[in-house]
């Protein structure tokens, strides 16, 4: 009988250990998920740049096209100078706003990714934990099987 015993703890530890890689490894992947992630949105931002800038450009031209036309000289023009100080305004505005939302999204990435290394660490550890007990209560249940009990016996 003490020998199932052993062999039910240490199948029981070995059960928890197993248990925690795989809890572990799930947080890796998660981990890996959120590092793509970022990889992507800086990609997306970089690319979202380059079409506000390229918009900008277009308006500008645009204003500097309407000003040949008309035959005004953009240097003295002050509704013309406005519109395009006004363009430059917004797509600035918009830019501020827009990298602002990219390092906010970034930084819940990292703190996600922080969060994973964590959890794999914590499913590692209560998995050692748990096998250890395991095995300790075995031991403890061994230990009152194999020794004699000592109540009602008397020595005469």
């Amino acid at each position: 009988m003490s020998w199932w015993m052993v062999a039910g703890a240490v199948v029981s530890a070995y059960g928890s250990i197993q248990a925690g890689k795989a809890q572990r490894a799930e947080a890796q992947a998660r981990k890996a998920q959120l590092l793509e992630q970022k990889k992507d949105a800086e990609v997306v931002s970089m690319q979202e740049h380059n079409i506000r800038m390229a918009n900008l450009n277009l308006g500008l031209g645009i204003n500097d096209a309407i000003a040949g036309v008309m035959g005004r000289d953009m240097g003295s023009d002050r509704s013309l100078k406005a519109i395009k100080n006004k363009m430059k305004s917004e797509a600035n505005t918009t830019e501020n706003r827009a990298r602002l939302q990219y390092l906010s999204e970034q930084s819940q990435r990292s703190m996600g990714m922080q969060i994973e290394d964590m959890r794999g660490k914590n499913a590692m550890r209560a998995a050692r934990i748990n096998a250890v007990s395991s095995l300790l209560s075995a031991g403890n249940q061994y230990s009152k099987i194999s020794s004699p009990s000592k109540m009602g016996t008397s020595p005469w």
